[in-house]
């Protein structure tokens, strides 16, 4: 069989790459095999005839990374087979979705089925920012009307400066400042998705002006590879509104009761309207093309709002802000609860705090690795107000929404040092009216702060919205509620310290956004985190020096490595004694870390008490306290700490004759003890001669 591969090389930023159909896939509409040095993936591009009654884009993108790709075998015991996405593959394929959505005609209905899947991993080439690029060609080669192409680049920061990275970032350290990805046609913006550790606007603003020129080199291999193909016709059936449907139900309804409509926001109103409409056109019109005829009627109101009456639908100025409402410990049982309102929507918080074995093992193709800090975003059916059955899986909305807080929060957290807690905040929406996300940062700042974990800083998040005319002019609104993400053109969230950035996210339904209006987005959301933050720091200003009652009790020490087995002891003996009379667990790590344990402050003292002794080095003129181990003839030895004796001598024993060592002292006495001296071999020589009842002891430790 001959194969009619078609093959197109090139580098970028001196990484060979390649673009190439006919060689896997031969049924697929669309088929790319994608490389950047050994990292390998495949795009999959089908389209269907389009769903009847459907009013949407039924787009479905998928991104699936293999086990095999980096040479592993899936790590559960029990499962082999990989069966679900992990949640980090989940939010590469809504990246992929928010890069490529805004790019489709607002009337093509055609399912259409976008498969990524990574084949060959090499550690050093980022599978999906090839997927991005290589998604973009997949499409452009299909039938569907995509216009493009568009890039997929990060931006980081290098030696101060805005840096092209081409390798997969965690951002685990200050260091690494920025981990930015962005997609858009060279010109303009389809989407971002970005941690940072505070950089600045001006830091920001520069890299993304940088990566708009950094998306050229791909843009210009995908219309190389794209001229080297035979393109399918990319006609479709319109699935646009009828003039006739939306002339019939404006005059039906009357411009000022779709402005009412419009300024009450409720769906109950929304619905009784539709069924009002079904019933006046009905058998003109198919309820699909009547529901989306009632919904275009909407949006032009609000933009008309915005940009002929400077206003916004529930009157508030662009760069306004709703009412904040901020409480924290509403809660009695848990560790750290806070309540963040802004308007209707509402999120209440809750952290929870648990030790080092309670962190989160992540594993993927990437490898293996812990993750002692998770936000988790809780969504029921009544923070919309509506009635409808609860699915107990989160939607891939949910996992993103908690991954953005989350992503947030990171650049502020203690080390595992300063603070040996595995970290859980769960947000649980009370409601929903626009940017629960940035609710979930907020609320989860504040419950980590009345949990007493040692955040550096406050963080707050705010979304904004978009509202363009065709002459080009545009309104960002601050602070963008429900409707206005709806009918509006972009979603846009930024979160925050008081100094810097920490987290983005963006979508947009316009082709494209101009750096104008990320500057100006990046204006009013500094402002309004500002105003935020102020509002929080009333209700809880710092982390909390002390924790909940509830919480339980951790403590990290540190032991030479040579005293490991000392600790453990035969057969574990002597740690499960030291658990037993002290009521904590104790674990020891390899390198001599060892993690304490204990429902109790009293418990987790003597326990940290018990393992300091390992480190304890006597000196000499110095008085203890310790127990008598053995009895000779010629004296005792008395033990000082786990593994550390002396001996006192029968002529230390008492400045009377001695006869016998047990009229003075028997094994198992507590006694006080001075050391004398200590020799070239590290033998320690014990007094008590001379001590007293009321001595001063220095405590082992």
């Amino acid at each position: 069989m001959v194969l009619n591969e078609i093959k197109h090389e090139f580098e970028i930023d001196g990484r060979k790459c390649t673009f190439e159909t006919g060689k896997l896939a031969l049924r697929s509409e669309s088929a790319i095999l994608a490389r950047m040095g050994d990292t390998v993936i495949t795009v999959n591009a089908n389209t269907a005839t389009p769903r009847q009654e459907s009013d949407f884009f039924p787009l479905s993108v998928e991104y699936i990374e293999k086990f095999y790709a980096s040479g592993k075998i899936n790590g559960s015991r029990f499962v082999k087979r990989e069966r679900f996405p992990s949640d980090d593959a989940v939010l590469k394929a809504r990246m992929i979705d928010r890069a490529v959505r805004p790019r489709f005609p607002k009337d093509y209905r055609n399912d259409l089925n976008l498969i990524v899947t990574v084949m060959s991993y090499d550690g050093e080439n980022d599978p999906m920012l090839l997927a991005i690029n290589a998604a973009s060609v997949a499409l452009m080669y299909s039938s569907a009307p995509f216009s493009g192409p568009i890039a997929g680049v990060r931006m980081g920061i290098v030696d101060g400066k805005p840096a092209n990275i081409l390798k997969s970032m965690d951002l685990t350290t200050p260091e690494e400042k920025m981990n930015y990805v962005v997609a858009g046609d060279g010109e303009t913006f389809t989407m971002v998705d970005a941690g940072c550790y505070e950089a600045t606007n001006e830091e920001i603003l520069s890299a993304m002006k940088d990566s708009l020129k950094l998306m050229q080199p791909w843009l210009e291999a995908q219309n190389a590879f794209l001229k080297k193909l035979e393109m399918k016709e990319k006609t479709y059936t319109s699935y646009a509104t009828p003039e006739e449907a939306l002339t019939g139900v404006k005059e039906f309804l009357t411009e000022a009761r779709i402005k009412e409509n419009l300024q009450k926001a409720s769906d109950k109103v929304h619905e009784a309207t539709k069924e009002e409409i079904f019933a006046e056109f009905d058998g003109k019109f198919s309820k699909a093309v009547l529901a989306e005829a009632y919904d275009y009627l909407l949006k032009k109101a609000a933009r008309k709002i915005v940009l002929e009456e400077n206003t916004r639908v529930d009157g508030r100025a662009m760069d306004e802000i709703r009412e904040l409402y901020t409480e924290a410990d509403l809660l009695p049982r848990v560790h750290g609860s806070a309540v963040f309102t802004r308007g209707v929507t509402q999120t209440l918080t809750i952290a929870t705090l648990g030790s080092m074995r309670d962190v989160r093992l992540v594993d993927d193709m990437e490898g293996e690795r812990e993750q002692r800090y998770m936000h988790f975003y809780n969504d029921l059916p009544f923070a919309y107000g509506v009635c409808d059955r609860i699915k107990f899986s989160p939607s891939r909305r949910a996992i993103g929404h908690g991954m953005l807080a989350e992503k947030a929060l990171v650049p502020v957290l203690p080390s595992e040092k300063e603070f040996p807690y595995t970290m859980l905040v769960m947000s649980e929406i009370q409601g929903e009216n626009g940017s629960s996300s940035m609710a979930s940062v907020c609320g989860s700042s504040m419950s980590l702060m009345a949990a007493g974990v040692p955040l550096r800083k406050a963080v707050a998040g705010i979304a904004c919205g978009l509202v363009t005319s065709d002459d080009g002019s545009f309104k960002v609104l601050t602070d963008m509620q429900g409707v206005e993400d709806f009918y509006g053109d972009m979603d846009f969230k930024i979160a925050g310290t008081a100094d810097g950035v920490t987290a983005v996210q963006m979508d947009t339904k316009t082709q494209g956004l101009s750096m104008e209006i990320v500057e100006q987005t990046f204006k009013q959301s500094t402002e309004a985190r500002a105003k935020i933050l102020e509002a929080m720091s009333k209700t809880i200003a710092e982390p909390r020096t002390t924790m909940s009652e509830f919480a339980p009790r951790v403590a990290q020490e540190k032991v030479a490595v040579d005293k490991i087995g000392e600790i453990i002891g035969p057969g574990g003996k002597n740690i499960r004694e030291l658990s037993e009379r002290t009521g904590a667990e104790i674990e020891i790590e390899e390198d001599g870390t060892v993690n304490i344990y204990s429902a109790s402050q009293e418990s987790l003292d003597a326990a940290v008490k018990a393992i300091r002794r390992y480190d304890f080095k006597p000196e000499i003129g110095t008085v203890y306290e310790g127990k008598a181990a053995s009895i000779m003839p010629y004296g005792a030895f008395v033990d000082l700490a786990p593994g550390i004796s002396g001996l006192v001598h029968v002529s230390e024993l008492s400045d009377d004759f001695v006869k016998d060592v047990h009229d003075f002292i028997n094994e198992g006495d507590i006694v006080k003890v001075k050391v004398v001296g200590i020799d070239n071999m590290g033998k320690i020589k014990l007094s008590m001669k001379g001590l007293d009842k009321n001595e001063e002891v220095t405590e082992v430790a």
